[in-house]
């Protein structure tokens, strides 16, 4: 559901698959939950072989841009692209966002939950959509969904810097220019002077909401990045 306002867009040069992750609120039920990032490899994996899929373009948002991360190091073969959307796992947390993370897994009322998304930038703001269905969908999905404890202790740790050498995929990073989840230079500038073959801007007047606030630009900049042929050679990280 987060990526509706993105769609339109996408589709038009692209299949888009848009997979609700497993152990998150969705329609999903697994048998057993998800403990470990293994397990999220194993699993998205699965889905990839059972949608007759090859090399994939990977576009991940969030969460999803830290599973989307790990699985390019686990099955390079598989993607041909990779696309991080203000990822988890690329700079260490604010001390803010985990706090108030907390607070909302712990008090999912409607006001933690609508106070939490407007910080991280979810907003109603004159000629653009409207904030507020966003919110509700939100409150909705932690009021009618548990998180299964095993899953939520799977907390995004911060790849490591020969992790990051070792990316063989083309790799575009966006992140919010008021991003407030992880520090955006910080996380800019390690992806652009770790990974090998790398691009990578801030989006401005956005912070985690980028992909709703700013989604002319940043579909504009997807596109561009997937439809762009490869032709320069890896660069050496030393």
């Amino acid at each position: 559901v987060m990526w509706a306002p993105n769609i339109a867009d996408l589709a038009k040069d692209c299949r888009v698959y848009a997979i609700d992750v497993m152990g998150q609120p969705g329609k999903s039920i697994p048998a057993e939950p998800i403990r470990n990032g293994a397990e999220y490899i194993a699993w998205l994996t699965a889905v990839v072989a059972a949608l007759k899929l090859d090399r994939i373009y990977l576009v991940g948002m969030s969460y999803g841009g830290w599973l989307a991360l790990r699985y390019a190091l686990a099955a390079p073969e598989r993607v041909q692209k990779l696309a991080l959307l203000s990822p988890g796992g690329l700079a260490p947390f604010t001390s803010e966002f985990s706090l108030r993370g907390m607070l909302m897994a712990f008090f999912p009322t409607r006001f933690m939950v609508h106070s939490f998304m407007r910080w991280l930038g979810f907003r109603d703001r004159p000629g653009e959509a409207a904030a507020t269905p966003v919110l509700e969908l939100m409150y909705l999905g932690l009021k009618h969904f548990r998180v299964p404890p095993a899953t939520l202790r799977t907390l995004p740790p911060v790849t490591s810097d020969d992790e990051l050498r070792a990316l063989r995929v083309p790799v575009l990073l966006l992140v919010g220019a008021d991003e407030v989840v992880f520090d955006p230079l910080e996380g800019l500038a390690r992806g652009r002077r770790l990974i090998p073959h790398f691009e990578g801007d801030l989006v401005p007047l956005a912070s985690h909401d980028m992909c709703f606030s700013q989604r002319d630009i940043v579909d504009a900049r997807l596109l561009d990045f997937l439809k762009k042929r490869q032709t320069a050679p890896l660069k050496r990280v030393s």
